[in-house]
Formats: structure tokens, sequence, C-alpha cells
């Protein structure tokens, strides 16, 4: 299992202004890195600044560059975030727009690739005492000092998504505002086209209702699932056990009768073998005795107030009541999804005309010669 132990955002910096002065000193600050390659308002990025763009990147986000116009995208990105961002920074302090932390949280979470489930698990744990160990730490690899820092780390991700979101929503309400007042318009063979583009996309995603018996995890809960399921082959209706261990329940104040709608979605991984068991079934079908892993379920009150409820894990049996397969969107249920990132475009077009961009292709350098610490793979 591997530890997470990253440099902060500010130790990243002191590393990379440290790798600049290396870079001074050797004699590879050349004027080369002082060519201006773009301009917003009345400030200029040169090379140099686009070079310390690219080796700032995760690895993760940072693309394959073998052309000028994979530097002119990644120029753009940029250009766009130097406008956003502040924007969202403002509209925040002004109220216009809100983002909930929590939300912000599990976007960081989601967004952090191979991480993301040791993040999860780490930022729910106690730190505990200098000097002790749970077990769950030392499955990880973990000192308290470690854990503490790791939480950190989650906190500061959290952070810099709240800016990321704010920057987005600041847009998408300025876009809407000047849609409703035909600054924005839109054709519909606009539409349709983008319709066309990314259809695929654009996935009612499979969804079930069922009816069903659980057992909390324990060493019998298995046995006495499978149990079950051999009363139904035997013949017993399934409402009749639903009857009987809703009684039961309300005897021993356990819930072992459980109703539910869920969606097929493959981010929910403690979901996995309930789908590969369920998947397709018709109304009426028996789906287990399933095993279902510890999850976490988030509601979220009319006020935007997101609550976050530990689920233990358990086995299931249960029955089919409502089933709908996978089906693509028509055009009229997708158009609020096709039309808002084409408003956000021309929002952005709009934003960029008012900031007087200006980048300079002609100056930007060729991938190939690029050398050293500055080279992009």
């Amino acid at each position: 299992m591997k530890i997470l132990f990253q440099p902060s955002y500010g130790s990243r910096l002191l590393g990379l202004a440290f790798s600049l002065l290396i870079l001074v000193g050797c004699g590879q600050m050349t004027d080369k890195d002082r060519i201006r390659v773009a301009k917003v308002g009345e400030r200029y990025i040169t090379r140099g600044d686009l070079y310390k763009i690219i080796r700032e990147m995760p690895d993760t986000a940072r693309p394959l560059i073998r052309n000028r116009s994979d530097l002119v995208r990644i120029l753009n990105q940029q250009i766009d975030n130097r406008i956003k961002l502040p924007l969202g920074v403002k509209m925040a302090k002004e109220g216009k727009v809100s983002i909930d932390r929590e939300y912000a949280r599990e976007m960081f979470f989601r967004d952090s690739g191979d991480q993301e489930e040791e993040f999860r698990n780490m930022w729910h744990m106690e730190v505990p005492p200098p000097g002790v160990i749970t077990p769950l730490m030392e499955v990880y690899g973990l000192t308290p000092e470690l854990l503490q820092f790791n939480k950190d780390l989650v906190e500061e991700g959290t952070d810099h998504m709240i800016i990321k979101l704010q920057a987005e929503q600041a847009l998408e309400v300025l876009a809407v505002e000047a849609f409703k007042e035909g600054q924005i318009q839109l054709e519909e063979a606009e539409i349709e086209r983008e319709y066309g583009f990314m259809k695929e996309l654009f996935v009612e995603p499979e969804y079930l209702e069922f009816k069903g018996i659980r057992f909390l995890e324990s060493p019998d809960a298995a046995t006495r699932s499978a149990t079950l399921r051999e009363r139904i082959q035997q013949g017993e209706a399934f409402d009749s056990l639903l009857e009987e261990y809703r009684q039961k329940g309300q005897e021993e104040n356990i819930q072992y009768v459980i109703e539910a709608g869920i969606v097929n979605d493959p981010k929910k991984t403690h979901l996995r073998a309930f789908w590969e068991a369920a998947s397709g079934a018709e109304e009426g079908t028996i789906i287990g005795p399933v095993f279902l892993g510890a999850s976490q379920q988030r509601s979220q009150d009319p006020s935007g107030l997101i609550t976050i409820t530990e689920q233990p894990p358990y086995y299931l049996l249960c029955v089919v009541t409502e089933s709908r397969p996978e089906s693509l969107l028509s055009l009229d249920q997708a158009r609020p999804q096709v039309v808002m990132p084409l408003i956000k475009a021309k929002m952005m077009h709009l934003l960029r005309e008012e900031n007087q961009v200006e980048i300079y292709e002609d100056k930007l350098p060729d991938p190939s010669h690029m050398q050293g610490p500055t080279a992009i793979k």
C-alpha cells in the first residue's frame, strides 16, 4: 500500500523558485525566455511563463505536447483561468456564487485519480495522540503526524477545488444572464450539431428499484442470507419473508427490510458486486445474496447542506420491483446539457474580447527544440 506523502503547495512553489534560480545561475534563462507569446489586458505572457506553467502541471494533467497547436491549447487554458479564477473569487465575495465545501471536497476526491480511495479513508480517520497507531493506520503505514499531514493535503486540495468550481459557476451565471438578455444567441442548428457530436455521452444510466432483506456483516450473516434464498427456492413467497423480517426488525430494533432505487454509477465501487448480479434484471427477479461493502451516503437538504452517513457492510437478498435499462437521451432531454457548454464557450469568448486577449502563435517555441528542465515529453 503506498503512503501518501506529497509536498505542500508552498513547498512546491519554493522548489520551483529554487529550480529557476539554478537555471539562471547556469545561464539557461536566455532572452528567448522573454519572448512574448500572448497578452491579457496590459499583461504579457512570455515563453518563460509558458515553461513555468507546464512544469507546475501535475504529471497526470500534463498533456502530450508534439507541436505548437498543443502549446496553443495549454496557453488558451491558462488565459481562460487567468480570467475566470479572479472572477469567481470576486463573485463569491459578492454572494453571487457559492460552493458547498463538502461538495468541493467530494470533487477533490474524484479528481485524485489512484489516490481517491486513500484520501477518502484518511479523511475520515481520527488522528490519535502521538505514538498511537490504530489498526487501520497500520494498513496505510501511517503515523499520527503523517495522517494529519494528509488530512491537511485534503483541506488544501479542497480550497483549490473551491476556487476552480467558483470560476466555473461564475462563468455559468454570466452566460445564463447574457443568454437571457440576448447578448448570446444560439441557432437550433448549433444545438443539433453539438448533440450529434456528443450524443453518446448523454446517457440515462440503468436504474433499479427493489425491496430487500439485509443482514449486517457478522459471522453468520452469509449463512442467514443463503438460508433465505433456499426458502425462496423451496417455494416461499418473497413478500411473506419481507413481512416476517419487518416484524422481526421491530422486535429486535434492527432494520432488516429496505426499499431503495439505485442508479448504475461506476464510481460507486461498493455497488459493483450488486450490479454484476443485477444488471439487466427484469421486474420480479430475485437478486442475491450479494455482499455490499461499507460506503458513505450523501444527502442534501433544500438549503444545500450536505450530510454524510456511514453505511456498514451487509449481505442483501432482494426482489426487483422496477427496472429501466441504460438508454441515450433524446435531443429534448439532453438540451440543457447541450446548451450550457455552448453558451459558456460564447461567454468565455466575450470575456476574452473584453480582456483584449492576443496570442502570437508564431512566437511560440518549437517543442522539438525544447531541452533540459523545460523539455516537454
